[in-house]
């Protein structure tokens, strides 16, 4: 039973995903946990006028709590460990984590930034489960580690750009590779990346695997004056070559590539 002290009788769809009850830390956890949940107005009546007696069967109100948490109905509804990926516990771990809830057995920290909450619970699902996934994301880096995006909307997929060449084309081009590879060094290269270590975090430091690749040449293109970012083109044996766009300046001494396990 959730009792929704400042949802007025007889609201319109909309003041469930407004109350106060959906801001605090222990929401999350305390929905999914039970099988039956009920929400009632400030008056004590069922919200929405929904008389069944699980508010979890109501298609209107799971629809509500979807829009207003970014997690699917189905989810909501029938939770349970192990169900979802890492990118998906992410998604319903920060608010979670942020107050001590969630699978991941994190100290409760009150006051605590989202960043660095969101900072904890990534580098906890890789400590746990060594699900590099988590690395796949596009936008501003976290003060907590640079690894790590700042902001849960940086998992957003970006807009999807078809590619400039024909499907004919393409099949013409992955069928020139067949046969091209030697078997014995493939089987090599898995080898190699079977015996590497997990990824796990130390010290707030991350440890991936990888293998090196000795970078023979740094360029970097001239940048306009109003431009932030600096451009690099990298030569490196066994790569073809790279270009990098990023924030920070590379010093080139210290350039070395690396290949994560797929």
């Amino acid at each position: 039973m959730v009792y929704l002290s400042d949802v007025p009788p007889s609201s319109k769809p909309g003041a469930l995903a407004r109350s106060a009850w959906n801001t605090r830390g222990w929401t999350l956890p305390e929905f999914l946990a039970p099988k039956v949940i009920r929400f009632y107005q400030s008056d004590w009546t069922p919200y929405l006028n929904n008389r069944s007696s699980n508010h979890k069967q109501s298609v209107a109100i799971m629809q509500e709590l979807e829009d207003a948490t970014g997690i699917d109905a189905q989810t909501l509804v029938a939770f349970r460990p192990g169900m979802i990926n890492a990118l998906r516990e992410i998604a319903m771990g920060v608010d979670a984590c942020h107050h001590g809830g969630g699978r991941h057995r994190l100290p409760i920290m009150y006051g605590e930034k989202k960043q660095k909450a969101l900072g904890r619970l990534l580098q906890e699902i890789i400590a746990e489960s060594g699900d590099i996934t988590v690395l796949d994301w596009v936008g501003t880096s976290s003060q907590f580690n640079s690894c790590l995006p700042a902001d849960i909307a940086s998992y957003e997929a970006p807009p999807y750009t078809l590619p400039s060449i024909s499907e004919d084309e393409m099949q013409r081009s992955v069928s020139s590779l067949q046969d091209t590879a030697v078997v014995e060094l493939a089987l090599g290269l898995y080898s190699s990346l079977d015996r590497l270590s997990a990824p796990h975090f130390a010290h707030r430091r991350l440890h991936l695997p990888c293998i090196a690749f000795p970078v023979t040449e740094v360029r970097r293109r001239s940048i306009e004056p109003k431009e932030t970012y600096f451009t690099y083109r990298v030569k490196a044996n066994g790569l073809h070559d790279l270009k990098i766009t990023t924030e920070d300046r590379i010093h080139h001494h210290a350039v070395i590539l690396r290949t994560l396990r797929p």
